[in-house]
């Protein structure tokens, strides 16, 4: 075993770039968080992550394999809990003591997140998280990026038995190598399968078997390297290119593609992986423009501590931002202080916990001292363990009672009604489609028109569909008490996306004719073709209204704001209801998660509704 450490020292000093690309990852991630514009797709650094850490941990386990033939598994989750766990308790300590004092929301959802994230399941947590919407309403959870952390640990339980059986074989490393890649290819085909547009993405993002494929093209590579040395299947110059190549593309991802579209569960994340590899590959190769690039001092540091900074970054932020995109000063305040606790992290928590500076205080603590200088050297030893024992010891009881004692709160007080409202809702929705006879139809507007007068004519005899989330469903009485010949379909959770079919049953399956359709989506997801489909269903004839999002908790509120906005300037017959520029600067409109509506931004979302649709239909009086 001691063959073994040495070699893997010695491993550890080969590839000099890995720590540069590490930085990267982690400073587009971090940029992404902060809603950068050149970081659009900074999200797909948590993919090289997964390609690194697969590299380098299927690195050791095969040096280990050749070593001794088979994998001290005790040992090798030790070191790992060793790696991991340290700074995740101090983050999540600091974090339950900052938001129970500062943010009883955040509080209340790093709570609920807490034992997800130490036994490393927060990512199916995750999924089945979306099945209540109102635990994900507003700020998210401070420790949602905790997620990536479980797969990787995942990775780490799963892929070194795997390893130990297939040594079992002859010609074994060829034989793990088609493995890895047949997994890989597995692994890619479920995302691509799973992924439906019009529905949440979050069991594809978040998948443990969704997003294996990254940690095993790192895992991959490690077969097409022997002895630390790349095997020299192209030569070195023409491997140097291809990383540059593969580096710019890499980059470009990052910078440009856009974090939610469907390109990334389609092939995109492949693309990054590969693109991943090739840089790695590239950098074995030793001395090269790029490796001394990714080499240079900045990036070392930033590399080594990026598993610290990943783990505050995203605490910080939702903290002092919320996750809202915030001022330029804001974002260096909050750069500056993740930066400083990471380092601190790094010397204090992470680096000796590593190295074993707690076995080694244990053994001297247990050695019996021969010489003055042991028994000084002893008990200055038991005094540091004393106070970091204390510390740990009151860290540990303050979280305890901090979960125990201090009130929890929701992002909505009245989440519950929420849910009977809706269930209320969409059955008064049912009942008005079953007497759309008995309405002022399409024919019937036409021919009574002329004889309307008042405004109050206008919208009491208007048969509209509106079709809506959450937002719209807090509205709802108001909007009928305005319309009253209209319908409201709306759901807690409605995906932006479903719009469609919501049209499509009412117009095809119900033999809705009415006067037009209200769309009011958007803060569930992108809105891809929706509203091009949406027209295309109710015709050229009649108006399509469609709502702007104030949604400051989800990435896609200005790429789903500017779609609505060319759309409806692009489109005849379609029509801006802009409730993002009327409640800009209004707070009192929203309750505490800033987008579902106070009874004041009922009345002014209604409100805007009622000028949009009397512009429209008081012109054809």
């Amino acid at each position: 075993m001691k063959t073994y450490e040495k070699k893997y020292k010695r491993q550890k000093q080969y590839v000099t770039g890995i720590d540069g690309l590490r930085a990267i990852a982690v400073l587009m991630v971090f940029a992404y968080h902060l809603r950068l514009p050149f970081a659009r797709g900074g999200l797909l650094g948590v993919t090289v992550f997964f390609v690194i850490s697969g590299f380098l941990i299927t690195r050791i386990l095969v040096s280990e394999l050749e070593s001794t033939g088979t994998i001290d598994m005790k040992k090798f989750w030790i070191r790992r809990i060793r790696r991991l766990l340290p700074a995740v308790l101090a983050m999540e300590a600091v974090l339950i003591f900052v938001s129970a004092v500062f943010n009883r929301v955040l509080f209340t959802k790093a709570c609920e997140d807490l034992l997800s994230v130490i036994f490393c399941y927060n990512n199916w947590r995750q999924i089945f998280n979306q099945i209540s919407y109102f635990e994900n309403a507003g700020v998210p959870s401070p420790l949602t990026h905790c997620w990536s952390l479980a797969i990787e640990t995942q990775f780490y339980m799963i892929y070194p038995l795997l390893l130990i059986f297939i040594k079992k074989y002859k010609n074994w490393k060829k034989a793990a190598s088609r493995v890895t890649a047949l997994l890989a290819v597995v692994s890619m085909g479920v995302m691509w399968i799973l992924f439906d547009p019009s529905k949440d993405p979050s069991r594809v993002y978040y998948g443990t078997d969704t997003r294996f494929f990254s940690l095993l093209f790192g895992a991959f590579l490690v077969f097409k390297t022997t002895g630390g040395r790349v095997r020299k299947v192209i030569s070195p110059v023409t491997s140097r290119v291809i990383g540059g190549v593969a580096f710019a593309g890499l980059i470009c991802m990052m910078a440009r593609v856009d974090g939610y579209s469907s390109f990334l569960y389609r092939g995109g994340q492949g693309i990054a992986s590969a693109c991943t590899v090739l840089v790695i590959f590239s950098l074995l190769n030793g001395d090269s423009i790029l490796n001394r690039l990714l080499s240079i001092r900045f990036l070392k540091w930033i590399g080594d501590r990026s598993y610290g900074i990943y783990l505050w970054h995203y605490p910080v932020i939702i903290l002092l931002s919320k996750g809202q995109q915030t001022s330029w000063w804001v974002n260096i305040v909050e750069f500056l202080l993740v930066i400083i606790i990471s380092d601190l992290s790094y010397r204090y928590i992470e680096t000796p916990i590593r190295s074993g500076a707690i076995g080694r205080s244990i053994a001297v603590i247990r050695k019996r001292p021969g010489t003055r200088r042991e028994r000084n050297r002893q008990l200055k030893t038991i005094r540091r363990s004393i106070r970091a024992g204390a510390l740990t010891l009151a860290a540990a009881l303050g979280v305890l009672l901090c979960v125990a004692f201090v009130p929890r709160e929701n992002t909505l007080s009245n989440a519950g009604d929420m849910e009977k409202k809706a269930e209320k809702a969409q059955k008064l929705a049912n009942q008005k489609a079953m007497r759309l006879n008995e309405t002022i139809g399409q024919d019937a507007w036409q021919d009574s028109r002329k004889k309307l007068q008042s405004n109050e004519e206008i919208l009491s005899n208007l048969n509209l569909l509106l079709i809506g989330d959450s937002i719209a469903l807090g509205a709802i009485d108001q909007f009928y008490a305005e319309f009253p010949a209209s319908i409201s379909d709306t759901a807690v959770s409605r995906q932006t996306t479903a719009g469609v079919g919501v049209c499509n049953s009412y117009v095809s399956e119900k033999g809705w004719n009415g006067d037009g359709v209200i769309f009011a989506l958007g803060a569930n997801g992108l809105l891809h073709d929706s509203l091009e489909k949406m027209k295309g269903l109710i015709g050229e004839d009649k108006p399509l209204f469609v709502i702007t999002v104030r949604a400051p908790y989800v990435n896609w509120e200005g790429t789903n704001n500017q779609k609505i906005y060319e759309f409806t300037e692009d489109v005849d017959n379609a029509y801006l209801i802009d409730w993002y520029t009327i409640s800009e600067g209004h707070g009192e409109f929203f309750v505490e998660d800033g987008t579902h509506l106070s009874s004041e931004g009922i009345r002014a979302y209604v409100e805007g509704i009622k000028e949009a649709v009397l512009k429209v239909y008081s012109e054809q009086i």
